[in-house]
């Protein structure tokens, strides 16, 4: 996907700040010598930085300069990703927190409007799963599990859920990708699935909620497993 140049800006400026070329609390270079070592004009950095301070990842003070703001801060998550690689497991859980406060309210909003071809499309992701588990075709398992729990989100009839989620899904989903390897993984994935889809075939808000709370508990567990496994042990 082609990028424009104020987003390799913004890369650029990212990518200082992850360096430590550019320090937390610390001062950003002017526009002018900024815009030399980005190699882009000085129209072209004034969008980036506006495009960093609005996730505010960068403050702009009249009369003094622009500044990094402290991490726990900004409001991209792409940008907190990357800024915490050394710690993979807290970003995971962290992740997984904020996705459960989500998941666990969609599921029990969604139950009492679901319609009849929305639970058969849920059937036939849970069918994909069962599939791709017993294939050992993690790729598929993944696809359908993350379309299992957008046919949820999309199905609540408020778009800020999904919108709300999507920059967290595209978080996860390496992780998630990776964490599939895992056979008992993918076999209680399978199990929390059906209790879901159980639970809305009942079109019972509790039993939903219940159910999705249980399998974000479930995920968390398994995700700690799947870090702390030896390395080289069997995944299917």
């Amino acid at each position: 996907m082609r990028t424009s140049r104020a987003d390799d800006v913004v890369e650029y400026i990212l990518a200082s700040i992850e360096s430590g070329a550019f320090e937390i609390g610390g001062k950003l270079p002017g526009e002018g010598e900024l815009a030399g070592l980005a190699d882009a004009s000085r129209l072209t950095v004034r969008e980036g930085v506006k495009t960093l301070a609005a996730q505010r990842v960068l403050t702009a003070v009249q009369g003094r300069g622009t500044f990094v703001n402290a991490v726990d801060k900004w409001l991209s998550v792409d940008a907190v990703m990357r800024m915490q690689q050394a710690n993979p497991v807290d970003i995971l859980l962290q992740l997984f927190d904020v996705r459960s406060f989500i998941e666990v309210g969609a599921a029990e909003r969604f139950a009492p409007v679901v319609t009849d071809d929305q639970l058969a499309q849920l059937e036939r992701q849970l069918d994909d799963m069962r599939r791709a588990h017993a294939a050992t075709d993690v790729p598929t398992m993944t696809e359908a599990d993350l379309a299992f729990h957008q046919t949820i989100l999309d199905g609540c009839q408020n778009p800020f859920i999904a919108a709300t989620m999507q920059p967290l899904s595209r978080a996860l989903s390496e992780a998630r990708r990776e964490t599939s390897k895992l056979f008992q993984m993918r076999e209680h994935a399978i199990e929390e699935h059906t209790k879901i889809l159980r639970a809305l075939r009942e079109r019972d808000p509790v039993k939903a909620r219940r159910a999705m709370r249980s399998h974000m508990r479930q995920t968390r567990s398994d995700t700690r497993l799947f870090f702390d496994r030896p390395a080289g042990s069997a995944t299917a």
